[in-house]
């Protein structure tokens, strides 16, 4: 027999209920273990401690007093059976928190995710053909002929294209 055993016996054991094997088996652990044997005696010494107090005699109004305090028990049970439970605010207010705990989550589990390098394919760079010019300023004599007729938007569209390549052929020095 082990400790536990002889704990969830041990009451039965003092009111002398228990079939005589048990018996012999709870004397024959009272006389190994030094635990148990404690515990025997606390609880036989508290209960002839208890034996021998005197009765106790309620008063006379006692009964009635108990009565009203069950009844006030019933009442309050009975009260509790018809609580529904939370209300719509309630179920509302704790979704939102769900929700916004949830949106939390994600951000905090996407920002602990390393970053992905983003890799295009490499483009080669071709530098643009310009085109031969005839005067040391870098127009074209057709664009100087076109300006002296009066034609105020194509010599602007032909500049325009053209003064990339101007600029960028005096940047690289050629």
């Amino acid at each position: 027999m082990n400790c536990r055993e002889f704990h969830n016996l041990h009451p039965a054991f003092l009111d002398q209920t228990l079939a005589v094997h048990d018996v012999v088996e709870m004397q024959l652990h009272l006389a190994v273990c030094v635990l148990c044997s404690r515990y025997d005696t606390a609880m036989r010494r508290g209960l002839l401690v208890l034996r021998n107090l005197p009765p106790l005699e309620p008063s006379a109004d006692f009964l009635d007093r108990l009565n009203e305090k069950l009844l006030a028990a019933h009442d309050a049970d009975a009260r509790a059976e018809h609580f529904r439970g939370p209300g719509v605010g309630s179920f509302l207010a704790t979704a939102a928190s769900v929700v916004v705990i949830g949106f939390l989550a994600a951000i905090v589990f996407d920002v602990a995710r390393p970053a992905r390098d983003l890799r295009l394919p490499p483009v080669v760079a071709i530098r643009p053909r310009i085109a031969p010019t005839a005067s040391p300023s870098g127009l074209n004599s057709a664009f100087v002929a076109s300006a002296s007729m009066g034609l105020p938007v194509w010599p602007a569209a032909m500049m325009a294209e053209q003064a990339q390549e101007h600029f960028a052929a005096e940047e690289l020095g050629r």
